[in-house]
């Protein structure tokens, strides 16, 4: 009798926890959406969202998540993010993961990178959920992206002419087109200019730009100066019998974005000045 009792009461616990088990269902984890959700010159933050669904009729765990970022296929930046509260019933959450990148130090971490365009990206996301009852569910996702890098601006139609002329000197007209080829806007560059007249320095200056460079749009820098005669033949005394000579405006931009530092953005156009 104490034998068949314990063959009787085992076959019952067991049939019991197999009921039990069939009756709770597994959580369902997806990734709902992967979003750009704050970029600019200097940083950008990727949004993770999962979805976890509870189909059970009872409460379970908000999961636990870590993850970890590759950029092609290097370890770059790993990160947890605590489970707090529960799931409801039959309900499904929304479990944001925001993965925040600065642009500087991804260049200084990759010197490779500089230059390019983009940079393939992996992020892998495990999502854990402890159910107490049985055991430890550990849910593994992946996803694979790429993330763009700043570009540095690009100049066209570079153009100086004499806008207006009279017996005291000349007013000269420049014109550039800077492409901003970047998802997000850079911020007004300051602009140094030099102007030599046959090869040789006459004056130099510096302006701002009032406007930012609008995201994927082309930004027609035009400014004005004056060259009088008086200040010419006093520092050309051998310019004074000529009728015209040969100019040349240098250019040089400041960005103030700090993943172009080092980089130099010079432009020189070539001009001729009528001294007549």
């Amino acid at each position: 009798m104490a034998v068949l009792s314990s063959m009787f009461l085992t076959a019952f616990l067991l049939s019991g926890c197999q009921t039990l088990r069939t009756a709770i269902q597994e959580p369902v984890v997806s990734l709902d959406s992967v979003d750009f959700v704050g970029i600019s010159f200097t940083d950008m933050e990727l949004l993770f969202q999962l979805k976890v669904e509870n189909h059970n009729s009872f409460d379970i765990p908000v999961p636990e998540i870590s993850w970890e970022l590759f950029l092609n296929d290097n370890s770059f930046i790993k990160g947890d993010i605590r489970g707090r509260g529960n799931i409801s019933a039959r309900t499904a959450s929304f479990i944001d993961v925001p993965v925040n990148l600065n642009f500087l130090e991804i260049l200084n971490t990759f010197s490779s990178f500089r230059g390019s365009n983009s940079v393939d990206y992996r992020i892998e996301i495990s999502a854990r959920i402890p159910l107490a009852l049985f055991r430890e569910m550990v849910f593994n996702l992946q996803h694979e992206g790429q993330i763009p890098l700043p570009q540095v601006p690009r100049f066209s139609s570079p153009s100086m002419r004499v806008e207006s002329s009279d017996l005291s000197g000349v007013r000269i007209l420049v014109s550039i087109n800077v492409e901003n080829p970047n998802i997000f806007d850079l911020p007004p560059p300051s602009l140094t200019m030099e102007y030599s007249l046959n090869n040789t320095p006459f004056f130099s200056s510096g302006m701002e730009i009032n406007e930012p460079l609008r995201a994927r749009s082309i930004t027609p820098v035009v400014f004005r100066f004056s060259v009088n005669f008086a200040d010419v033949f006093l520092r050309f005394i051998n310019l004074r019998n000529l009728r015209e000579v040969s100019s040349q405006l240098s250019l040089s931009f400041d960005f103030g974005v700090p993943a172009f530092a080092g980089q130099r953005f010079n432009l020189q156009i070539p001009g001729t000045l009528p001294l007549r």
